[in-house]
């Protein structure tokens, strides 16, 4: 397996974290960052400080998160990143690694990430306007260039697939 950081982002209950978990666990020896896992450790450490602010706090776990992957990915590491990113939050990212970042959108329909925000598995509240806030923001990634982007719409066809390419494509290259 090469050194890699792999970056799986798009709206709110797109399916982010069960593509990154199983991306992870097909790539042996991969590590696995959570953002959510830690800006929700953080924010219940310190709620009254971060209440009405939890964009800006998501924004500094986010910064370290994937200069923590770029770090990695340079010591060898093949990183995967589970966060929800927007094109202009790439900086740590950039510079001496930037060819080795794949970036993932997974852009299901918004009826689709409606439907997932309410499904019982989900452990955060049900917030539909964030689901449609994130959505909408995550069309972005349809206009960028510069850096590998792969959009993957709803499809589970079009995921498996993608998944697999990735796999493929990693388990290729020493």
């Amino acid at each position: 397996m090469s050194t890699h950081v792999i970056l799986i982002t798009g709206p709110r209950a797109a399916g982010k974290s069960t593509f990154a978990a199983e991306l992870h666990q097909d790539l042996a020896g991969s590590v696995l960052l959570y953002v959510d896992d830690l800006f929700h450790q953080v924010l219940a450490q310190d709620r009254s400080r971060w209440n009405g602010q939890e964009a800006d706090l998501y924004a500094v776990v986010l910064r370290h998160q994937l200069a923590l992957a770029r770090d990695l990915g340079l010591a060898g590491s093949c990183v995967v990143v589970d966060a929800t990113v927007l094109p202009n939050q790439l900086g740590p990212l950039r510079g001496t690694l930037v060819s080795n970042v794949s970036i993932i959108v997974l852009l299901p329909s918004l009826e689709e990430c409606l439907a997932n925000e309410h499904r019982a598995m989900r452990t955060v509240p049900v917030r539909e306007e964030k689901v449609t806030a994130t959505w909408q923001e995550m069309q972005e990634w349809r206009t960028v260039t510069g850096v590998p982007v792969r959009i993957v719409d709803g499809c589970e066809v079009e995921r498996r697939r993608a998944l697999s390419e990735v796999v493929s494509r990693l388990q290729r290259v020493p």
